[in-house]
Parts: C-alpha cells; sequence; structure tokens
C-alpha cells in the first residue's frame, strides 16, 4: 500500500447545490498604480466586475492596497492581500509570494522567506508561491525547505507572455519530494490596462462555497474546493477504486464532465494518462487512471489549447 499524501484535499465536486453550495469566479494576482500596474485600484475592481468576476485580490507589490479605498459592486468580494519579495537565500532569484488576507504591511525584503511565510501566517493570511516557472524556482532547492506555504500558482497570465506562463512540473515536483498534495490557482498577474487585452481575464480560479465572503472563498482555497483555468469548465470528476482493485495492483478509473474538451490528462505521481477521440471533441469521459498511483489531478485541453487544471485527489484513500 503506498503511503498516503499527508493533507488530503476537498473536491469541489462532493460539494453540492443542494446543500448550497455555489461557484464563485474571481483573480487573487493583479497590480495598480500603487506599485508597477497601469491601472488605478478602481480602474481594476471595476473591469474585473464587469467581466463577470466575483472576487478580486488587489496585490500590489510590497504595498498592502486597501480595500476601504474602492467602491465594489454588491456581492462582489474583495480580499486585501500583497506580493511579497524576500531574498532566496537558498541560491535562487528572489522568491515571490502572493498574501491573501492580510492586512498589515510586512517588509518582506529584509526578512527571510520563511520569517515572511510566517508573518502571513500570523495575520491569518495565506501564502501562496507565485510563478514559480518564470521565477526559474528549483523546488528541491529553493521551496522544500519552506513550511507554511498554501499551494503554487499553475498558471500566470504575465509569465505566460514571458514565455513561462505554466508550472505544471513544478507542482508535481514539489508533491513528490513533500508527498503532500498542494492546491493550485491560475492568476492573470495584469499590469497593463485592459484595453490592451495582454494580461486581464484569462486566467481565473472556481471555488466552491456557501456565501459571498472572505472567509468562505479563503476557507475553499485552503481545503482545496476550487479548480484553476484558462477557459474551460469543470462541471464534475469523479474518481473511485475499480470492483476488480486489490491491495497488490490498486485499480481507479474517473468519470469527468466538462465544456467540449480535445482531450485529458491525468496526471499522477509517477506516470499518467491521456483520453481523447482522435481529433473529435467532447464533454463525458471515463478512462482508467494509473494503478497503484498515491495521487492523481486533472488537465482538460479545450478546442483552442487552453486548460483548466483539478486540483490533486487522494488515491490511497480509495
Amino acid at each position: 500500500m503506498p503511503e498516503a499524501p499527508s493533507n488530503p484535499l476537498t473536491s469541489p465536486f462532493s460539494l453540492t447545490d443542494a446543500d448550497g453550495y455555489t461557484w464563485l469566479k474571481g483573480n487573487l494576482h493583479t497590480h495598480s498604480t500603487n506599485s508597477d500596474g497601469r491601472e488605478e485600484p478602481q480602474q481594476r475592481v471595476d473591469g474585473y466586475a464587469a467581466q463577470g468576476y466575483d472576487f478580486l485580490c488587489l496585490s500590489d507589490h510590497r504595498k498592502i492596497t486597501r480595500i476601504d479605498s474602492v467602491t465594489a459592486p454588491a456581492g462582489f468580494v474583495l480580499i486585501e492581500g500583497v506580493e511579497l519579495h524576500p531574498t532566496n537565500p537558498f541560491g535562487g532569484q528572489t522568491h515571490h509570494f502572493v498574501g491573501l488576507d492580510v492586512h498589515e504591511d510586512i517588509d518582506a525584503g529584509v526578512m527571510a522567506p520563511q520569517l515572511v511565510i510566517d508573518a502571513v501566517l500570523e495575520q491569518g493570511g495565506q501564502a501562496w508561491l507565485a510563478h514559480p516557472h518564470w521565477s526559474s524556482v528549483n523546488i528541491l532547492r529553493d521551496t522544500v525547505p519552506l513550511r507554511g506555504l498554501s499551494g503554487l500558482e499553475v498558471f500566470n497570465t504575465t509569465c505566460r507572455r514571458a514565455g513561462r506562463g505554466e508550472s505544471s512540473v513544478h507542482w508535481d515536483d514539489w508533491m513528490s519530494l513533500e508527498n503532500k498534495l498542494y492546491p493550485a490557482l491560475a492568476n492573470d498577474d495584469a499590469h497593463g490596462p485592459a484595453a490592451d487585452r495582454h494580461d486581464t481575464y484569462q486566467g481565473w480560479n472556481m471555488v466552491r462555497v456557501k456565501e459571498r465572503s472572505v472567509e468562505a472563498i479563503m476557507a475553499a482555497l485552503a481545503a482545496g474546493a476550487s479548480y484553476s483555468t484558462e477557459g474551460p469548465e469543470i462541471h464534475d470528476i469523479q474518481v473511485r477504486a475499480t470492483a476488480d482493485s486489490t491491495d497488490e495492483k490498486r485499480t481507479f478509473e474517473a468519470t469527468i464532465k466538462c465544456s467540449p474538451a480535445r482531450r485529458i490528462s491525468a496526471v499522477n505521481d509517477s506516470w499518467g494518462s491521456e483520453y481523447h477521440l482522435h481529433g473529435e471533441l467532447f464533454e463525458e469521459a471515463t478512462f482508467p487512471v494509473r494503478a497503484n498511483a498515491r495521487w492523481v489531478r486533472f488537465e482538460i485541453v479545450g478546442p483552442e489549447g487552453l486548460k483548466a487544471w483539478s486540483n490533486p485527489f487522494d488515491l490511497t484513500s480509495l
């Protein structure tokens, strides 16, 4: 029996409409003129609200943009946060952390990265590893020594524009090295004006909650009750042991319902598998998952090549 991951996550697809759950859409990494963004904070809020988003974090560099300095439409949730940059003592480039639900500025530039994470946690917030591929982060060298990070950005729009937008391999390495399941985010990291269509409205997070509140969104993120996307929608994922599964050979299958897709990758702690219909689009698929794996996550690829990423599922408990 493989060793169980240390922290199974909550599947958002186990939380039902009948129990009062709903999906909210949001961006958790963006910049305004309070740091190096090219839109005023109010413009950022107005833009994301007009695009149908339900929540937003104005995560300006080094300095918290106060949510009481802007006005949001009724029901739109603002999360106070900041992007922090402690020096990396392990040999890699400067760390980038997105601190969510933090309310006091942190002078991260003169602090060790672990102390920065601790300071975020002491405020009741969450620290996420931002765009590790763009930052040239080596997970073993630069991340494994740290404790208390909530997860990582698997996709970042601004970094995609710079050629390093996806960090899925970093995600897999991190979970395999620590035997721990981490949730992921997809964010814009917007700097330019929305009119340029450069780095806005192209990556977001879908969270499963019972209410529109900071507390509910943060709890869903911490539990992994979310998925990340550039556009494709994930309607349901069910993973189960097959009828012929044994202790010696543990076998699984997954059923996924989604917006039109051209393929689905099932990524395990070792190897993986793919489902496709030889060029045909589909909206539902049932297929086997690699035997004896510890965990699996899914990537849904839409007709234009855009992706959605599920959070990982613990297979050792099935």
